[in-house]
């Protein structure tokens, strides 16, 4: 008799098992209790270290291309997707955040290398809302966003200067260039995040001319994070604006090609301000952490931390 109990107590024991082992198999990779269990067992990633900050800052190594994550609150957004052949790598990330909805996806201009990955990311997640500057362009790229964005009826938002909207407890300011600007980047969306104590400003690939109508538009510029404009190159992050901005980080994201990003001119303003500079070319994928009162870099390299 004994034998028959300790015999159908093994039996439930298995049963409960397979019943465990089946519930964890139909969650997907990307849920926190996998993330949960994959941290417990020694197998997180680098980015596991958002999970506990409030204001999450990920600048995206996706090459000479910009793609930034936004987390606050449990709300998250993306700023650009990269170039056509990243969106993929884009869309990977998010999923192994966790994230399963964006509340806005934000695209800077459309320059290949800004929204080229961007139908992947849309295809990929629920968007509540699409947020760029008043563009058309005859690109492939931009083609097949307007029809995604068209398809899945999203809800698109050409944002006026000053124009302001919440993510999470994180409040972000846009500043949309004269409509006179010359070229792609100068009609770039410029973000200026503020959570807490603390506030980032995203450059997009606005250049010197666009600089000068930030400067003279009166919006506060001070950030304690600086994302570089245009990866870097010459065009941009002019001495006015280092000065305005009085950065404590500089990120830059760019990758070794023939255009040779980022120029010693625009390292050497940094440094001469005092910026301690973080590049996804040599640190890999960049975090900026925010309680509200101090920011924390983790970069995917450690020795550039």
């Amino acid at each position: 008799m004994g034998q028959e109990r300790m015999g159908r107590k093994r039996y439930v024991a298995i049963l409960l098992l397979l019943l465990v082992i089946v519930l964890f198999a139909c969650l997907p990779a990307s849920s926190a209790v996998w993330r949960d269990v994959r941290r417990a067992c020694g197998l997180g990633t680098f980015s596991d270290a958002a999970d506990d900050a409030p204001f999450a800052l990920h600048v995206l190594d996706v090459g000479k291309a910009d793609s930034l994550l936004l987390e606050c609150g449990g709300e998250a957004m993306l700023v650009d997707g990269g170039t056509p052949d990243r969106g993929e790598e884009v869309v990977q990330y998010l999923t192994r955040r966790g994230i399963d909805s964006l509340r806005y996806v934000v695209n800077t201009h459309p320059d290949a290398d800004h929204i080229g990955g961007l139908p992947e990311v849309l295809q990929a997640f629920p968007v509540a809302a699409y947020i760029a500057p008043e563009l058309s362009v005859d690109t492939v790229e931009y083609r097949r966003t307007q029809q995604i964005l068209q398809e899945k009826a999203i809800a698109v938002q050409y944002p006026q200067a000053g124009t302001t909207f919440s993510l999470g407890g994180a409040e972000i300011e846009v500043w949309t260039p004269p409509s006179a600007a010359d070229g792609l980047n100068n009609h770039s969306l410029v973000l200026r995040v503020v959570y807490g104590d603390t506030a980032f400003l995203l450059m997009g690939d606005a250049e010197r001319e666009e600089e000068e109508a930030l400067l003279a538009s009166g919006m506060p510029l001070r950030a304690d994070v600086l994302k570089v404009g245009h990866h870097g190159s010459d065009t941009s992050t002019g001495k006015a604006l280092l000065d305005a901005v009085q950065p404590r980080y500089a990120a830059i994201s760019t990758a070794w090609d023939s255009s040779r990003l980022p120029r010693e001119t625009v390292l050497r303003r940094l440094r001469s301000a005092g910026v301690a500079l973080y590049r996804t070319d040599v640190c890999g994928t960049l975090l900026f952490l925010s309680d509200g009162e101090t920011v924390r870099v983790v970069t995917e390299n450690e020795a550039c931390a």
